[in-house]
């Protein structure tokens, strides 16, 4: 689905179901508060999806939240240097989602302020592990 299409379902999707006045987020499915609701969020603990909401790799997981480039549910130093380090020197993105903030290239930015508090494990921002999705498919190659 295109960036421009998938949008407007979130908006839509958004809207019906924060569409009373009173509607919180939590009756909303709504863990992050990013306006998206957690049935189609790819990211559920990092609301930066909501302007960066590729998936490089198909996994379920957007690219703001899965610093897991090697599919095995931790962020770790194999993560770093065998698939980020490469990327950052390069500045080209890898089909791993090594261009975390989506924007094309792979800079410090992608690490100061998306790989690095996942290798951290900074739990406020989902931790050692890529994120919960809210979508059946997450974690599994393919799911959009």
């Amino acid at each position: 689905m295109k960036r421009r299409a998938r949008t407007a379902v979130w908006i839509a999707v958004a809207g019906l179901a924060m569409g009373s006045p009173g509607a919180s987020r939590a009756a909303a499915g709504d863990a992050d508060g990013d306006g998206i609701p957690d049935a189609i969020d790819k990211c559920t603990l990092d609301s930066r999806n909501a302007s960066a909401d590729c998936d490089t790799d198909g996994d379920g997981y957007g690219n703001v939240c899965d610093g897991d480039f090697d599919q095995n549910f931790a962020v770790n130093s194999n993560d770093y240097a065998r698939y980020f380090v490469p990327s950052l020197k390069s500045g080209v993105p890898a089909s791993t989602g090594t261009d975390m903030n989506c924007d094309g290239s792979v800079t410090q930015t992608d690490y100061s302020a998306f790989f690095a508090p996942k290798f951290k494990g900074n739990k406020k921002l989902g931790g050692a592990v890529p994120g919960p999705s809210g979508l059946p498919c997450a974690g599994t190659p393919g799911c959009m």
